[in-house]
């Protein structure tokens, strides 16, 4: 594939970078690969999580993997002490890349963030802060799609945070509460990422074969959502 060059609107003083946003198994990470490739300047935020967290989270295998061991299931003993840490590891990632996009004047690349499916819980004064900052572009996934990420989540663990949204019903098995209560929390989130974003990518354009990355590109510096 030919290379193309960076969009002179998304240069730092020229333009917005760019913040992907959605729930884990969106996309965000292949696409924020695909920007890397083209002159992007990438953040991972998990990757940033894992980091501070320590090495041992960095090591054998993938980082989100080795974060949802850590983080465990909703229902595990340890699991709210967990959820708490990370949000809090979150937030600091967040308003460190704050930090570097208010105090970088002579940044040379734009920048794409690949954040995590819980950033819509962030304090509000550092979401506006960091939308200040970014296009925020939501990589959306149809109601018909939740039963295929959550066979993706069983078999590719990623760390989620719950918020309260794991309930499960008397009776119930843990595995049945989980597979209900993620679709809920699918919708809850959907809803939250519209709400908190410039542009929404349909499922079926930025899952497309056909679909490259300098489309991507071209319809976040030409869409605003309605």
């Amino acid at each position: 594939m030919s290379e193309i060059s960076v969009p002179q609107k998304f240069r730092q003083g020229e333009g917005v970078h760019i913040a992907l946003i959605g729930m884990s198994g969106a996309g965000k990470s292949f696409w924020s690969k695909k920007m890397e490739d083209q002159g992007y300047r990438r953040y991972s935020c998990d990757d940033m999580i894992a980091e501070r967290l320590g090495p041992e989270l960095q090591k054998n295998g993938k980082t989100t993997l080795n974060l949802a061991k850590w983080m465990g299931e909703p229902y595990a003993k340890d699991y709210p002490e967990a959820e708490a840490l990370y949000l809090e590891l979150e937030s600091a990632v967040i308003a460190q890349i704050c930090d570097d996009l208010e105090h970088c004047s002579q940044m040379d690349k734009p920048v794409v963030v690949d954040t995590t499916g819980s950033l819509i819980y962030l304090k509000k004064t550092l979401l506006k802060r960091f939308r200040n900052l970014t296009r925020t572009v939501h990589l959306n996934l149809p109601e018909e799609k939740h039963e295929e990420l959550f066979e993706a989540y069983l078999l590719d663990p990623k760390p989620v945070i719950w918020k309260g949204k794991y309930l499960p019903l008397q009776g119930e098995s843990p595995q049945n509460a989980l597979s209900r209560c993620y679709r809920e929390l699918l919708s809850f989130r959907n809803e939250r990422y519209d709400l908190n974003s410039d542009i929404v990518l349909d499922y079926s354009f930025h899952h497309c074969p056909d679909t490259g990355v300098k489309e991507v590109l071209e319809s976040v510096g030409k869409r605003s959502k309605s």
